[in-house]
């Protein structure tokens, strides 16, 4: 009971902390529309849109895609940069659209390579860690259902570690297309955004490039309170099927 309402105000702390970052940034975007703010970072549009134009035209190659895609590879197997780190570069190097394509091709190619890590050699460190809670691991793979619902919210939830989420669905039941659809779709607010981050980090003072931050840290609070909330309904959950596997046992002694 204590370690439920512990962790319970621990995620509120966490959503708090969001929600206070997404204002602070609005703040921010505010101030920076300030005359004087304008005027001094007039000075460094000229350096920005050169090396805007530099990278349209030297950075945005072929090479570039295979080194970004080489990353997502790395990413699945060492300790490497942050995920958010490889989708932004794409930005940076390359228009949006083609960004987003990349990068839904780099994470396509993580979650295959961690799916498939786990179906082999099992859940790891995940795994271990879930086994301490009384029959956490059954609720993710009691059902294909459940076990879509859990994924998503984990995909959604910020800074959840991509890696051993992947490997630990490699251990479960889902089937691989389900998985790597609900896994795409989960993650794909935190790909879009850091796209576009990377797109307009040539005019960091922008709405263009504030808007996806105050988003993040928006939808990451409201991600983290309903997690909060699955939590709850998937310990009662529980809870009623313990008890009524106790009652049978009962019955059948009886």
């Amino acid at each position: 009971m204590k370690k439920g309402k512990t962790r319970s105000r621990v995620l509120n702390l966490a959503a708090f902390v969001c929600f206070l970052l997404a204002l602070t940034l609005v703040v921010l975007l505010r101030l920076s529309q300030m005359p004087r703010a304008v005027t001094w970072y007039n000075k460094y549009t000229d350096t920005l849109s050169n090396f805007e134009q530099w990278m349209q035209t030297h950075g945005a190659t072929w090479y570039s895609v295979a080194m970004i895609l080489l990353n997502f590879v790395l990413k699945a197997v060492v300790p490497w940069f942050p995920i958010s780190c490889i989708c932004v570069a794409s930005g940076v190097l390359f228009k949006w659209y083609y960004a987003i394509a990349i990068n839904v091709a780099g994470l396509t190619i993580l979650f295959t390579i961690k799916y498939y890590w786990g179906r082999r050699y099992g859940g790891g460190n995940a795994e271990k860690i879930l086994v301490r809670y009384n029959n956490a691991h059954q609720f993710i793979d009691s059902s294909q259902i459940g076990s879509s619902i859990v994924l998503f919210f984990l995909r959604l939830v910020p800074c959840m570690p991509v890696n051993a989420v992947s490997q630990l669905y490699g251990t479960t039941t889902i089937s691989y297309w389900k998985y790597l659809l609900v896994s795409l779709v989960g993650f794909s607010y935190k790909l879009f955004s850091y796209t576009i981050i990377g797109r307009n980090v040539y005019n960091p003072m922008s709405a263009s490039f504030m808007l996806p931050f105050v988003f993040l840290a928006l939808f990451s609070g409201m991600v983290i309170l309903a997690l909060n909330g699955v939590i709850e309904v998937s310990q009662g959950w529980l809870f009623t099927r313990l008890q009524r596997k106790q009652n049978g046992a009962q019955e059948t002694n009886q």
